[in-house]
């Protein structure tokens, strides 16, 4: 279950293309590892998606680096990384890669720790 305050992407349209979420505010650094939860709808045949939290001390777009990169996701599902930041700021980017892409309604936010990672 997402913590709905902590969403860094809640899809309104269907992900044909590359997404970079806005700047979430986390108010301070991670204590302990943060759990962020992937719901992917629909993966087509010979596409993928790469999903990468990215942290930042601003919200400038050139400030975000790679906090935790996801595996390629290659089928519909729900996937989980995880990573402590010392940094404020959040942001989801999501790096598709295929011809046709449609991978409906992608959310990616944080889930309470001790998730599953593989479901």
């Amino acid at each position: 279950m997402f913590d709905l305050n902590l969403m860094l992407i809640d899809s309104l349209e269907n992900v044909t293309d590359d997404v970079t979420g806005a700047a979430v505010d986390f108010k301070g650094q991670d204590l302990t590892d943060v759990y962020y939860g992937i719901q992917v709808p629909a993966v087509s045949t010979d596409d993928s998606l790469v999903v990468k939290i990215q942290h930042s001390a601003t919200t400038t777009a050139n400030d975000f680096t790679d906090l935790v990169t996801s595996a390629p996701i290659t089928a519909a599902g729900e996937y989980v990384v995880h990573a402590r930041s010392n940094k404020r700021y959040r942001r989801a980017v999501l790096d598709t890669t295929g011809g046709s892409i449609n991978l409906g309604k992608v959310r990616v936010g944080v889930v309470a720790a001790g998730t599953y990672t593989n479901w």
